[in-house]
């Protein structure tokens, strides 16, 4: 097949690994902290952490963390520090401040991508592969948000990273020839780079890069621990340990440094752990590792879900380019590829793992598979990347085209869909639909277009232009425009305009705190759950306030016996209709 002259430009304009990594630095710049800043805290996540972050800041106590005047034992300290460390840097805890880690990682991770690629099949690839991962639906969401996933995600890259590059250069294990270096002084590359490939310079020299990358594989490890807990060591070292024991790699069992490598990983755990236990006391340790670790895992005690839940979560959430997934993984075990198996072999391996063993988990939430992005988005960069170079043309036809044209096809749907679902629901924001319907239908009727000139490369950039372009305008639009409806910030201001100081504050029915000891700066907040404790709370000879659900104020207004109260505010916060009463 002859080219295009779009295709050729886009195989060659940009040759230089330093021009297409500042390329995506660029890209994700603009896509995750142009408009970071322009909408409030969101629950379920964002306002509890930046809290946890502030009372650690305000405290003075960086080890043993608090929430709502109690102690906070639900995850490590690392995302916090940073928070911390961002908010002092910007002045103060802000939308944008309590965000830019999410967002720092997150363009991180993409790097990485960058990287792992090239180290595995080429520049390109990796570059590919950087932006697929970039325009993913929930990757792009969680680097905009106050999210732990997305700094969780890149330290599990990059300890998969490490692992990978040490044992490119682990010498080939052929009998004692494997213990001495090559008679040109160069050490041989086995894994994973589908041929062997010289490393040239002297053999110690190579031990100790090789003893960098091990060793940093476990310090990568800590530090993901101590981002999101076991499972930060869990993941990696499954994901290696399982690998080499496909490989039927013993020697690199043994040559692991798993003794030396654990010893370092528990000395920079127990750096912060051990001084937290000794704070928290014998309650602390139950918790954190027996009731947020394993009862978490085994029992779902919170986010309960099916054991097939990610088999229709994940679709989703890795749209647009999960359309693609499955061509990429048959053709990753196809002729065409067969001398880069083992290459793919390393990143199917690094995605079956994760997914497994979330899906035996009790508890589940779509971010929690956030780790394995980076091993598919590889996967599609390559898919793409030998679309844009080779023939393919059998291969082609049968994996590739279907789901492109499923994806015009959806994109159309949608396109004509929007204006007239918001036109029925929400009539006064039609207009604001309408540059998401001229996105989609536009670019579905460019990509039949181009599909007929045959234009690869077209379709690729114009995919992500689709994608890069709607998420700005919803971080830009389409956030702000329901801010209101999901910020707790604006009956917020409603008690800091009524309340005095030594007056209190309740929530009751099971709201969350977060939110309102964030906008209203008062910690703690009393929590009640029986209909006994709000009665005698309200009867208090003073001032008190209260905030519920509508649908328990309904409830409580139909109780005999009930105290007299003032409806003050009513306003909805994301999911909640809350309301705002007062005894006086």
């Amino acid at each position: 097949m002859i080219q295009t002259w779009v295709e050729k430009r886009f195989s060659n304009i940009y040759p230089q690994k330093w021009v297409q990594l500042l390329l995506l630095l660029g890209f994700c710049l603009i896509l995750f902290f142009l408009n970071l800043g322009r909408w409030d805290l969101w629950n379920p996540d964002e306002p509890r952490y930046a809290q946890v972050a502030r009372e650690m800041v305000q405290r003075g106590d960086w080890i043993l963390m608090h929430f709502n005047g109690k102690t906070y034992a639900d995850k490590p300290p690392l995302f916090f520090w940073l928070i911390g460390l961002s908010s002092y840097l910007c002045g103060g805890f802000t939308s944008f401040s309590v965000r830019f880690p999410s967002a720092l990682f997150g363009t991180l991770t993409v790097i990485l991508t960058f990287i792992f690629g090239r180290c595995l099949y080429g520049s390109r690839t990796g570059f590919l592969s950087g932006m697929v991962l970039a325009t993913s639906l929930e990757f792009a969401y969680l680097s905009t948000r106050a999210n732990i996933d997305t700094t969780l995600t890149f330290f599990t890259t990059a300890s998969l990273l490490c692992f990978f590059q040490w044992h490119r250069y682990t010498p080939p294990h052929l009998g004692s020839e494997s213990k001495r270096p090559s008679p040109r002084g160069r050490v041989l590359s086995t894994l994973p780079t589908g041929e062997r490939e010289g490393v040239r310079g002297n053999w110690f020299g190579q031990r100790k890069i090789r003893n960098l990358f091990i060793y940093g594989f476990y310090i990568s490890m800590a530090l993901a621990t101590l981002t999101k807990g076991p499972v930060g060591f869990v993941l990696p070292l499954l994901v290696s340990l399982i690998y080499l024991i496909i490989q039927k790699d013993w020697k690199g069992l043994k040559e692991m440094k798993l003794l030396s490598g654990m010893l370092l990983f528990v000395v920079i755990v127990l750096s912060w752990y051990l001084p937290a236990v000794l704070k928290g006391g014998k309650a602390y340790l139950n918790e954190t590792l027996f009731h947020q670790t394993i009862d978490r895992y085994s029992r779902g005690w919170s986010h309960a879900r099916p054991i097939y839940y990610y088999l229709y979560n994940f679709p989703v959430e890795f749209l647009p380019w999960f359309l693609f997934l499955p061509a990429a993984m048959v053709y990753g075990y196809s002729k065409e590829v067969f001398e880069k198996r083992k290459e793919f072999l390393f990143l199917l391996i690094w995605f079956a793992v994760i997914f497994l063993f979330f899906s035996l988990s009790k508890g589940k939430r779509g971010l929690y598979i956030l780790p394995l992005y980076p091993a598919a988005s590889l996967m599609v960069g390559k898919l793409w990347d030998d679309l844009l170079s080779s023939p393919m043309e059998h291969f082609r036809c049968e994996w590739i085209f279907f789901p492109l044209y499923l994806f015009m096809g959806l994109a159309l749907l949608a396109g004509a869909a929007i204006p007239w679902v918001v036109s029925m629901m929400f009539p006064s924001y039609l207009p604001y639909s309408l540059p998401i319907a001229f996105l989609m239908v536009g670019g579905s009727l460019a990509m039949f277009v181009l599909r007929r000139f045959k234009n690869h490369s077209g379709i690729f950039l114009l995919i992500i232009a689709m994608m890069a372009g709607g998420f700005f305008y919803t971080l830009r639009v389409v956030f702000p425009l329901v801010n209101p409806y999901k910020s707790a910030r604006f009956i917020c201001k409603e008690i800091t305009l009524r309340i005095q100081p030594g007056e209190r504050l309740c929530l009751y029915g099971g709201v969350g705190t977060g939110p309102y000891n964030f906008y209203t700066g008062i910690v703690p907040i009393l929590e009640l759950k029986a209909k006994e404790d709000l009665f005698d709370y309200l009867r208090s000879p003073e001032r008190v306030f209260c905030l519920l659900r509508f649908k328990n104020f309904s409830s409580f207004q139909s109780m005999e016996g009930r105290p007299v109260v003032q409806l003050i505010s009513r306003r909805k916060v994301g999911d909640n209709d809350i309301v705002l009463i007062s005894n006086r």
